[in-house]
């Protein structure tokens, strides 16, 4: 290889690791931006209502019995001392069925928006009859529903088979829950069971989970967001998901949960065993622009090696200068992308973002080839591959196939247009600019 391709090819791997330092600070821009909308997101949570979970009801009572404690001193002698133990216990519905409906909005700060909900609950449980042994004493009854954020709650009615309405109270007396309300209980009542039906209306943000508790649950949820991804341990048994919204059903029993083993793992105010819905945002400007500057290493090294194909076909020089501002015209493109779909939407961004930096590398380009027809084909070609790069981001499942199959097309084009090129003295031959030889002439 002569000296001059050598040196400049080892300048264009100069230029492109100082664009690839600038692709990374567009990088580094997209996750602080995301960063922003994230606290912004939690500051409208902190303010409204989080993540809600719900759990219950659950019957929960406390329970003394008398107990002997036998101890043993240092002479071996035996003693029973009568105590008084702590038999108390939560005990969960046998059948536990809701339906639900999701009211989802949106509230900003700034530029930045977080979707909350209004959900509305219909409840249905049956709680088995309970007699306590021979010398145990029940002191207090009470029906508990966990709430991880008690904030939310806005409306609870409930009532008993007979039409007795029952009261709730704030605070959680004892039981697994941290958090929620309970509904006090005549110990009476226990002996011959208990069906509760409960109406409660509940706001939060993000997500919504439901803890299945009893031996046998069904829930069911609609809403008008169509965009709803399913979360927790358990996949809807049957769902529906349109334009007009979603409707999804669970069932779900002892066998699959772990029964009474499901209460003993909780993590802070949430029950680890749960399902729900998340309503997630699938145009997500960040995350698509933060795919899409992982493509922009890929860009810049296409764009340099565009031009230096160009400069070895059409023997004209083009000055390292030169390049870089073309490679930079491509960072920019991110930026731009960045920049715009905090305020468009991805996909408007996108087209402004691509016909700007195509039209600049295209105006640019008219000056190296020195006619608009060729500077209309080199925006073709550009053109071509933003909307190729947009392929990619929006066929996420067929992305690598696709980008291997671009690439593939790209080398085999560049394998054909360089087929009869002598690499042994390419270079040799590039003649100066205009402006350079009559410096030299004197003219």
């Amino acid at each position: 290889m002569n000296k001059s391709l050598s040196h400049k090819l080892l300048a264009l791997a100069l230029l492109a690791l100082v664009l690839a330092f600038a692709v990374m600070q567009v990088e580094w821009k997209v996750r602080e931006r995301q960063a922003a909308r994230d606290g912004a997101v939690r500051a409208i949570a902190d303010q409204y209502a989080h993540e809600q979970q719900l759990a219950g009801p659950l019957l929960w009572l406390k329970c003394s019995e008398p107990r002997v404690l036998v101890q043993t001193d240092e002479k071996g002698e035996t003693r029973h001392k009568p105590i008084v133990g702590d038999c108390s216990r939560t005990i969960r519905p046998s059948q536990l069925s809701g339906q639900g409906n999701l009211e989802v909005s949106e509230r900003y700060r700034g530029i930045y928006k977080a979707r909350i909900y209004l959900a509305g609950l219909k409840l249905h449980a049956e709680l088995p009859a309970f007699q306590a042994k021979p010398g145990q004493r029940i002191e207090e009854a009470h029906l508990l529903f966990g709430v991880s954020d008690p904030r939310g709650l806005k409306r609870i009615k409930l009532s008993a088979a007979n039409g007795q309405t029952l009261t709730a109270k704030p605070g959680i007396p004892g039981g697994p829950f941290e958090q929620g309300f309970h509904v006090p209980l005549d110990v009476a009542q226990l002996a011959s069971g208990l069906k509760l039906d409960a109406e409660l209306e509940i706001a939060g943000s993000g997500r919504l989970d439901w803890a299945p508790l009893a031996e046998n649950n069904d829930f069911s949820l609609r809403s008008a967001w169509p965009h709803p991804s399913f979360a927790g341990q358990f996949l809807p048994e049957t769902r529906e998901i349109g334009t007009s919204g979603f409707s999804a059903r669970w069932r779900v029993n002892d066998f699959a949960t772990g029964g009474d083993r499901m209460l003993a793992g909780k993590a802070g105010t949430w029950l680890t065993t749960s399902l729900g819905v998340s309503l997630v945002d699938p145009v997500d400007a960040y995350t698509q622009t933060d795919r899409a500057v992982r493509y922009g290493f890929l860009f810049v090294l296409l764009t340099l090696g565009g031009f230096f194909l160009f400069e070895l076909l059409k023997a004209k020089p083009v000055h390292p200068l030169q390049y870089l501002l073309i490679g930079f015209a491509v960072v920019l493109f991110f930026l731009l992308l960045l920049a715009l779909s905090e305020h468009t939407g991805f996909a408007m961004a996108y087209l402004i973002a691509a016909s700007a930096c195509v039209l600049l590398i295209a105006g640019y380009g008219r000056g190296l080839l020195g006619n608009w027809q060729g500077a209309a084909g080199l925006g073709a070609g550009y053109g071509l591959l933003y909307f190729g790069l947009y392929q990619l981001l929006a066929s996420e499942d067929y992305a690598l196939l696709m980008g291997a199959w671009l690439i593939f097309g790209l080398l085999a084009l560049t394998m054909y247009l360089t087929r009869r090129l002598d690499w042994g003295r390419a270079g040799q031959a590039l003649p100066k600019p205009a402006m350079e030889t009559d410096m030299e002439t004197g003219e």
